[in-house]
């Protein structure tokens, strides 16, 4: 019943537990509890639900943690994020411009970063994280202009 609630959380557990090599059931007991005490999860007499504070922690670990993959040849593509955030969630247009940069993005304009891998995957799940996906566009361009300056900058 574990999977179909949170189809990942037992083979991500799991995993875990099996780098040890050896499966502890009191550890493993003592983890659920642990994440149930911190709000993360709700353990029910044959089930455990992910709350959603618990979702927004698994988020933030793997925002953390994302990477835009450089493939082994350009494909001559410009990837342009562009923004125009209401200022009620000025916190939220300064963090994605940060996360932005964080990933490699430069600034084009004041709200237009420019890429020039695929990174679309990446794009929608930090404009979920931030939920500023109306204000956020994402553009694939052929061409732009002072294209040999960005060339430069990302060793293209």
């Amino acid at each position: 019943m574990l999977s179909l609630v949170v189809p990942k959380l037992p083979y991500e557990l799991l995993k875990a537990y099996l780098k040890r090599r050896k499966f502890d059931k009191s550890h493993f007991k003592r983890d659920l509890k642990r994440l149930a005490n911190r709000g993360d999860i709700r353990i029910g007499k044959d089930i455990v639900t992910i709350t959603q504070k618990g979702k927004e922690r698994v988020l933030k670990y793997k925002i953390d943690g994302m990477r835009i993959k450089k493939p082994k040849t350009w494909d001559g593509k410009w990837r342009l994020v562009v923004f125009d955030i209401p200022d009620y969630q000025r916190k939220s247009s300064n963090t994605l411009r940060h996360k932005l940069i964080e990933l490699g993005f430069l600034q084009y304009q004041k709200s237009i970063f420019i890429h020039p891998y695929p990174c679309q995957d990446e794009l929608d799940f930090i404009r979920e994280i931030f939920d500023v996906s109306q204000c956020v566009k994402f553009i694939v361009a052929s061409e732009i202009e002072d294209q040999e300056y960005y060339r430069r900058k990302f060793h293209l």
